[in-house]
């Protein structure tokens, strides 16, 4: 992730979850490595990850983890505010799992 798509999507959750969430609530956000900014909560993360779209633009996948498992991804995202307005949506809302099989 190019070091201004890393540092727009991470000021961005952060304005979204400070926005969002009442005054003392427990959350972090924060970046790693490689292409993945995770904003974390007492009962769940969420984690956007940067991947390569058409002609070199930066593209977004989000993913809603809880009790350690993967319970939801959305995506592609063309924008940082498109991101951003996922995870707002998601910061208190039911966390619900799908249960499938195959087979």
């Amino acid at each position: 992730m190019t070091a201004t798509a890393d540092e727009d999507l991470r000021a961005g959750l952060e304005t979204a979850v400070a926005d969002r969430l009442s005054e003392g609530a427990d959350w972090s956000v924060t970046g790693d490595a490689g292409d993945c900014v995770t904003v974390s909560l007492p009962d769940r993360r969420l984690l956007a990850r940067r991947r390569d779209g058409p002609d070199g633009a930066d593209h977004w996948t989000l993913e809603l983890a809880a009790d350690g498992a993967t319970v939801s991804k959305f995506g592609p995202f063309e924008t940082v505010g498109e991101v951003t307005e996922q995870v707002r949506t998601l910061l208190d809302s039911d966390v619900r799992y799908t249960v499938c099989c195959d087979g």
